[in-house]
């Protein structure tokens, strides 16, 4: 069965407009087809195609799935876009399919990117739910500085931890995790400059502990994968 983005309506599904020319001209969907519905709200719902048409596809709701392909806990990552967008293009997909939560696109003072495609950045992840059976899209908040990210966290009230290859004392990423794999965690990860000292100093005086990821110095994207593999094998 066939699974698409939409909306709710009452008793009705309705396939988002994106969606109908791939539904119809690839598909070949016709009423009294079954389908699937993702709305990113953290359900999945079962239709029956009762409309279809080249400017709209409708279906009758007939179950709902509640909390489809949930992952417990609360990861956000804080992440510096890499210069080559499809390497930022490819971290967003794997996370998405590992069970992040929410990311943050980041400025630091050493970033090659300042500018954000948000739209496309949202298509890759929602082709990324529908891949992997998740029902609830991943925040993804507007481009942000180091900075103001620094100020908006309340580092008594979630793990909040800030990864470098800064030449400093550090805790292991994956030993916090494990050592309170309910609480809610922030990963900051800079861009391939890495952060500055004195980006990492402002993160310790507001609360953040200094993380690493391992023995090998990692790309950003690599970085961020390793620390959301991290975050889904944290209870086994």
């Amino acid at each position: 069965m066939h699974t698409f983005w939409g909306s709710v309506d009452g008793t009705l599904l309705r396939l988002d407009p994106e969606e109908i020319p791939h539904a119809l001209k690839v598909l070949r969907l016709q009423p009294g087809d079954a389908l699937h519905v993702l709305d990113g709200s953290g359900n999945r719902y079962t239709g029956t195609v009762a409309r279809a048409h080249k400017k709209e596809v409708i279906a009758e709701l007939q179950e709902t799935h509640y909390d489809f392909g949930a992952v417990s806990g609360h990861l956000h990552l804080a992440i510096a876009p890499t210069k080559n967008v499809d390497r930022m293009h490819f971290f967003l997909e794997k996370a998405v399919e590992m069970g992040i939560h929410e990311i943050t696109p980041l400025v630091s003072f050493h970033s090659e990117r300042r500018h954000w495609n948000a739209e496309r950045a949202v298509r890759v992840m929602k082709a990324a739910c529908t891949q992997s059976h998740k029902g609830k899209l991943p925040v993804l908040h507007p481009l942000q500085s180091l900075e103001d990210l620094i100020k908006q966290t309340d580092a008594t009230r979630i793990q909040a931890c800030m990864a470098t290859c800064l030449e400093a004392p550090k805790e292991s990423w994956v030993e916090i995790l494990k050592a309170q794999p309910e609480r809610p965690a922030l990963l900051c990860i800079g861009p391939e400059g890495d952060f500055s000292l004195a980006e990492w100093e402002h993160a310790q005086q507001a609360g953040f502990q200094h993380v690493h990821l391992g023995a090998h110095r990692l790309r950003t994207e690599t970085a961020g994968l390793y620390a959301v593999a991290a975050f889904a094998q944290r209870g086994l």
